[in-house]
């Protein structure tokens, strides 16, 4: 059985350490799992693997932050030599460069699963390439956006898309909300989202729009499923100092995000950046109608069968869901400072909660396109990459 040992900096939230949860739990019969982070003093997901943690926990300090990296190295390739490991797989920035001066003889995968990072630190990667890595990528955009810079990298980069578990999803889905959460439901056309409180998931910008659909449909409510990231406090704040803070609801984390997501009416992605959004890929699979900016990358793969890149000035219906300019990039928590992007949302949500026809037409090819990640598809992906 090949020992693959898996990187990131936590386990603590992110749609990356997910990623990789889900990975050794559908691989669990194939692949012996080990799974390396720096900090696991909170776990929010499951693996079905050794844990090992380094305990070299991130610091401000800039030669504190130098001497991390090689202790995180030099941990990695500790662990790779004591547990005869052959093949390593980064999933998070942290972990690449970790990985990348290891010095580890094994097979090397660094990851890239956000844009953000990708355009802020482009030769980062291809160090990772000069060290023997791969890359990995879970967005053909964020993959060709790459290959434009350093086209000579091609063989060492492959994009699989985020896979998904459709009968899990489905069949948590299907659990009873608790009783005051359910009154909610019950008392309004809700809109829901999933999410760390991160700058690049801009939930500033979907309060906003909030606020402007609730103009215009007064039973609207919004449900925010999600915790931790450097914006937690001043997101809560401004739930509520929200004109209609009685009609926002805060859940918090949950292990079950999907029972409330299938019981809202519509879904709705605020993103500025992404890498690809496995919270919309599983509303999708749910059936849900959903209004996402158009933000690089991974909306438009899953919005629309087409890989041509699109400028919006408007909303556009596209054939899986509802896409939407890009709102502010910067945090601003002030509902004063409201423009036309925010009411561009504001307008798609009001079509995806009113437009029954639309509604309908959309939440089918919406589960369709979410079926092509189902893992029964994505796992054969996986297999023949890592039997390479």
């Amino acid at each position: 059985m090949k020992r693959i040992a898996m990187v990131s900096y936590d386990l603590r939230s992110g749609g990356s350490q997910r990623a990789a949860s889900e990975l050794t739990m559908a691989f669990k019969d194939k692949y012996e799992f080990y799974y390396i982070v720096f900090d696991a003093d909170e776990i929010s997901y499951k693996i079905n693997a050794k844990l090992i943690d380094l305990n070299y926990h991130s610091s401000k300090n800039k030669a504190k932050k130098v001497l991390n990296t090689f202790l995180r190295a030099r941990g990695i390739a500790k662990t790779v030599k004591k547990y005869n490991i052959d093949t390593g797989m980064a999933f998070t920035p942290i972990a690449n460069r970790a990985l990348r001066f290891s010095g580890v003889k094994c097979r090397k995968i660094a990851a890239c699963r956000g844009y953000e990072h990708l355009a802020l630190a482009t030769p980062e990667y291809h160090a990772c390439c000069d060290k023997g890595c791969e890359i990995l990528f879970n967005s053909d955009e964020s993959l060709q956006y790459y290959l434009k810079k350093y086209p000579q990298d091609r063989e060492k980069c492959k994009t699989i898309q985020n896979l998904i578990d459709c009968t899990k999803i489905k069949e948590k889905s299907a659990l009873d909300l608790p009783e005051e959460v359910k009154k909610f439901y019950e008392t309004h056309r809700t809109v829901s989202n999933v999410g760390i409180f991160s700058r690049h998931k801009g939930h500033w910008n979907l309060l906003k729009s909030f606020e402007i659909l609730k103009e215009r449909v007064p039973d609207a409510g919004l449900v925010l499923i999600g915790h931790d990231g450097a914006i937690e406090e001043d997101i809560k704040k401004m739930v509520s100092e929200n004109k209609y803070a009685d009609d926002i609801l805060l859940i918090g984390y949950s292990d079950n995000p999907f029972m409330y997501v299938a019981k809202s009416d519509v879904y709705a992605l605020s993103s500025t950046s992404e890498g690809f959004p496995n919270a919309l890929a599983e509303a999708m699979c749910l059936r849900k109608v959903c209004v996402a900016t158009l933000c690089k990358t991974g909306p438009l793969e899953l919005l629309t069968d087409s890989t041509q890149n699109t400028e919006l000035t408007d909303y556009a219906v596209l054939e899986n869901g509802i896409a939407t300019p890009v709102m502010d990039e910067k945090p601003d928590f002030d509902y004063s400072n409201k423009n036309e992007s925010h009411i561009i949302f504001a307008s798609a949500l009001e079509r995806a909660l009113t437009d029954t026809k639309l509604r309908k037409a959309l939440s089918v090819n919406a589960e369709k396109r979410a079926l092509k990640l189902d893992k029964s598809n994505i796992m054969k992906e996986y297999e023949s990459y890592l039997d390479r």
